[in-house]
């Protein structure tokens, strides 16, 4: 592999990126260096001080390459930026992987200042009769909460006025092969992805948006989820996941702990319901289920993270795997939601979004 710009050094195969910037983005020819890597089999690994923050764009991206992001101690210790775990050396995150997994060191702060966000993953299918129309599901979602995205692209800083348009075109450009693009606005952040799988096209969106605190507007979890049914007069949703979360306001990715998020609801889409597990006790206990798009399910957790790992057992992992093929969708823990738990948490998204379980970042 020629030697890259932005390479600072090489540890067995580890490839070192330091940066001194307080937000580091995911830059064209950062970007390259994680495609290129990720291809010849190389960890990159981000090396920053503590109090550098990251784009969600640039979460992703190391998500997606399976790169790490390593913060410096005052100490000269270090940890991963976005689990909190400590870290003998570079070599670590090779060999553990990219993202250490176990208890934050004690040195790992806890966020301040943060705010009421919720997270949105979701898998639709567009109907073959239809004009493909992407970005659709992600405005109607926004509408909720009375913001919309301003600015997209496919590399940072994102400075293309968003056009929904423009974006559906650019998707068709790299059709059948995936297109990935991101967008942000004002409390909003998302990343979308396209392919095509046997004709249809198959679509992916991550998206984090900031709403009002507890107690200021309580219907906006159901207006969401009305949304969701809108979003399925015109395409078909596979399989989504909605959290609550905390967050910081200008959603970049920092180096500290959020506390725990909670899974509020998924959506199963028509195709995807067939492949439920209805025996014996249906709803399964501590779910509320709800109807549309002539079979599909909106199911609402009483609970949490029990009534969540409860559901998802009872899906045909292998069968939705097929419907989706091998779709990039973002688990939700790569957008900050499921850093560091107990209780299963890391194996449960891994199976919402087949099985590609990237970790959790604790960070928003």
């Amino acid at each position: 592999m020629v030697r890259h710009p932005l390479i600072d050094d090489v540890v067995g195969t580890a490839i070192v990126v330091r940066s001194a910037s307080p937000v580091v983005w995911l830059t064209e020819s950062l970007a390259s260096l994680l495609r290129r890597a990720s291809e010849s089999g190389r960890t990159v690994v981000l090396r920053t001080g503590r109090e550098a923050s990251v784009t969600p764009a640039l979460r992703h991206a190391l998500g997606v390459h399976h790169a790490a992001w390593a913060v410096d101690g005052p100490d000269g210790s270090l940890r991963d930026g976005r689990t909190g775990v400590a870290a003998a050396g570079i070599e670590d995150f090779v060999r553990r992987g990219p993202e250490l997994v176990g208890p934050p060191a004690p040195g790992h702060p806890a966020a301040t200042h943060s705010v009421r966000q919720i997270s949105i993953d979701l898998t639709l299918r567009h109907h073959a009769d239809r004009a493909v129309d992407i970005g659709a599901a992600i405005e109607a979602l926004c509408e909720t909460v009375g913001t919309c995205p301003t600015h997209w692209g496919t590399s940072e800083p994102l400075t293309v006025p968003w056009d929904r348009w423009v974006v559906t075109q650019y998707a068709k450009h790299e059709a059948p092969d995936v297109s990935t693009s991101y967008a942000h606005g004002d409390g909003f952040s998302a990343t979308m992805t396209a392919h095509l799988l046997d004709g249809v096209v198959v679509e992916t969106m991550s998206a984090v948006l900031t709403i009002p605190e507890d107690g200021a507007d309580p219907a906006l979890a159901s207006r969401l989820l009305d949304a969701v049914h809108r979003v399925a007069d015109e395409v078909e949703p596979v399989f989504g996941v909605v959290m609550q979360r905390r967050g910081d306001a200008d959603h970049l990715v920092r180096a500290v702990a959020h506390e725990e998020p909670s899974p509020l609801a998924v959506v199963v889409g028509p195709e995807a319901a067939e492949f439920l597990d209805r025996d014996g006790e249906w709803p399964p206990a501590r779910t509320t289920t709800s109807g549309f798009g002539g079979g599909g399910l909106v199911v609402r957790f009483d609970d949490g993270w029990e009534a969540l790992e409860a559901f998802l057992d009872r899906i045909d992992e292998d069968r939705f795997l097929q419907l989706v093929g091998g779709a990039p969708l973002d688990p939700a823990h790569d957008e900050g939601a499921l850093d560091g738990h107990d209780r299963g948490s890391h194996a449960a998204a891994g199976r919402i979004t087949g099985g590609r379980s990237t970790g959790g970042q604790g960070a928003a």
